[in-house]
């Protein structure tokens, strides 16, 4: 368990979870894991969360789902899902995350 703040990095592929990693700031250590199951279990259970970035499509639950139920579950953690493809205004609109910024992965 990290001793400072800590952002979980949630993607499928190793790459892109240790290229976002590298941009962090010099005060938040990353956490990362590979699948959606185990990003949420973390991310509901280790103290000093304090961003979390999913993959929309990983194994086990959608990082979507994770999602949804981080910020009802845990206030005051930022909240950023990412795809590696764009999902435009209309689709951000209907999945209504007040609260999640929506990056695109670059391919």
């Amino acid at each position: 368990m990290p001793s400072k703040p800590f952002v979980l990095i949630a993607d499928d592929e190793k790459a892109p979870g240790e290229l976002h990693a590298g941009c962090l700031q010099p005060d938040d250590a990353p956490v990362l894991v590979h699948n959606g199951t185990e990003d949420l279990e973390k991310a509901l259970s280790l103290p000093g969360l304090s961003g979390l970035l999913a993959d929309v499509r990983m194994p086990g639950i959608s990082g979507l789902q994770v999602v949804r139920e981080v910020p009802a579950r845990r206030s005051g953690v930022g909240v950023m899902v990412m795809s590696g493809t764009d999902i435009n205004a209309h689709a951000r609109h209907r999945l209504n995350f007040p609260h999640v910024s929506f990056p695109v992965k670059p391919t």
